[in-house]
């Protein structure tokens, strides 16, 4: 966890001497994600999640990114159980390192009704997070009739009501677009609940780009 802060606060330091030749895109990209998850571990194992967000980009003099700041609200349905199990609502700063790794630090405030498993049906309301998330991608196939992009990701996410990492999450998956507004994309997912059950889950997803 330290050394990720450590990383995180370079880039926002090395980025802000960079402030006084830069300024906002113009344009930001708004994504609508809608996301089926399948638990192949736990029961009650199928998830709907709907996410919306706008990406604001900083740019530099050369018109290249300093690093993007991305509010976003999400929602998540137990199909199961019928119920409307995660709201959040936060924003995220990150930077692309490199064109195939980005490094995000999101704070968000959460409203949950969790399964949980043994413990059963779980409330708590109006507490904050902080995620990390590190991404690793490459494109994998470049026609002009399909194109695949490939890629690795990770996601810690600290509690600080409890003052504690709560979820660790790694993910390996495939991206394709599909014309120039919509995004597929497959992937297996871990997800490692540090005082709580673990899950194993195969995932599909639309995005609207716009």
């Amino acid at each position: 966890m330290r050394k990720r802060a450590a990383a995180f606060a370079f880039v926002l330091l090395f980025s802000w001497f960079s402030f006084a030749f830069a300024g906002w895109d113009k344009k930001p990209e708004f994504r609508w994600t809608q996301l089926y998850r399948y638990d192949i571990r736990q029961d009650n194992h199928q998830l709907y999640n709907n996410r919306i967000s706008a990406a604001f980009n900083y740019l530099d003099s050369q018109q290249k990114q300093l690093f993007e700041i991305t509010p976003f609200f999400e929602i998540r349905r137990n199909i199961d159980k019928g119920l409307t199990e995660r709201k959040e609502a936060g924003l995220e700063i990150g930077k692309d390192i490199a064109p195939w790794m980005y490094l995000g630090e999101g704070f968000q405030y959460v409203w949950i009704k969790e399964d949980y498993l043994f413990y059963g049906d779980y409330e708590k309301n109006g507490f904050a997070e902080a995620e990390t998330r590190l991404m690793f991608s490459h494109t994998l196939l470049d026609k002009a009739y399909l194109k695949l992009k490939g890629f690795v990701l990770e996601e810690y996410t600290y509690d600080f009501d409890q003052g504690a990492g709560m979820r660790n999450e790694v993910a390996i998956g495939f991206i394709v677009p599909i014309g120039k507004y919509v995004e597929a994309g497959v992937n297996w997912r871990h997800i490692d609940r540090v005082t709580y059950y673990d899950s194993d889950t195969c995932e599909a997803t639309v995005t609207l780009v716009f």
